[in-house]
């Protein structure tokens, strides 16, 4: 579930890698941690078991721009692999926005990849995330081995759901970037359409920088510092205002707009003329002067 912090003015959203054990979460969480910009990302945090561990990092790619003036925050898990953990990856899956698969592409693997994929479902479902909603990316990993399942047999018997799917080789980092990027763009517009708001970063060459080299990060930068800068556009710098109080603030205007809609109905049903208005304020302002004669001679007189 994606988390608004008005504090901050950041939008956390939470991606999980799932998948049987050995079958690659973890090499992916590495590779992407390794390509990511240092000064961006926090520390690769590791939570071991008798044999197996879930990774954890987070980051905050600047390139990708803001939502409603919010930076995006992601949180990138794995899961354990091993069935005897389900308890720990229903809690690493609680709160999840996406969900990244990650299957092992051998023949002799098909048996834990179809149980992964299915207890990733029910897992889903205990933390009341909608399996059949959620963003999700087939990642079909290990395509570097022998004895290898092809991709019309693994989304037969993987990719029901018909999401997208990529070939990878995690150890060599060959498709990590391209499913990184690809559930990136997935969990964007899930955001935006659910939330209703403006996603201003649909650009791909935005999502694709988020995991380039830090050489290409370094040649696109100088390309942008070497365009002609665009002309500021004015704004008006509008004051801060919290959550109460801009409520109280459309309470008044709904209040002013009920009060202008009575009165033009009052007038249209009197009918009443410019002169009659005119003369009724008039008597008005002469009462009001009368008073005010009333009150001096009242109080000095």
């Amino acid at each position: 579930m994606a988390l608004f912090n008005y504090a901050t003015k950041e939008i956390t959203l939470k991606i999980v890698y799932y998948g049987p054990g050995l079958s690659g979460k973890t090499t992916n969480l590495q590779y992407l941690h390794s390509v990511l910009d240092p000064k961006r990302r926090g520390k690769l945090l590791s939570l071991s078991t008798e044999a197996d561990r879930t990774l954890f990092f987070d980051f905050l790619p600047v390139e990708l721009g803001k939502i409603q003036d919010f930076s995006i925050r992601f949180q990138l898990y794995t899961v354990p692999g091993q069935v005897r953990y389900n308890a720990t990856r229903r809690l690493v899956l609680k709160g999840a926005d996406a969900v990244v698969f990650v299957a092992d592409s051998q023949r002799d693997k098909l048996e834990e990849n179809i149980e992964s994929l299915q207890n990733m479902r029910e897992n889903l479902i205990a933390n009341n995330l909608n399996p059949d909603d959620i963003p999700l990316v087939m990642q079909y990993n290990k395509r570097d081995l022998d004895n290898v399942m092809s991709l019309t047999e693994l989304n037969g018997q993987l990719n029901s759901m018909g999401v997208p799917f990529f070939e990878a080789v995690a150890i060599e980092g060959r498709g990590v970037r391209e499913t990184f990027e690809a559930i990136v763009k997935l969990l964007l517009k899930h955001v935006s359409k659910k939330h209703r708001i403006d996603v201003r970063t649909a650009e791909e060459e935005k999502v694709q920088s988020i995991t380039a080299p830090p050489q290409e990060q370094k040649k696109v930068q100088k390309e942008k510092e070497a365009e002609p800068p665009k002309p500021a556009l004015s704004k008006e710098v509008s004051p801060q205002v919290s959550s109460d109080g801009l409520r109280e603030i459309m309470d008044a205007l709904s209040g002013l707009r009920s009060s202008i809609d009575r009165l033009s109905d009052i007038m249209e049903k009197e009918a009443l003329k410019t002169d009659e208005i005119l003369g009724l304020l008039e008597a008005i302002k002469g009462s009001i002067d009368n008073a005010k004669t009333k009150k001096r001679w009242f109080l000095f007189g």
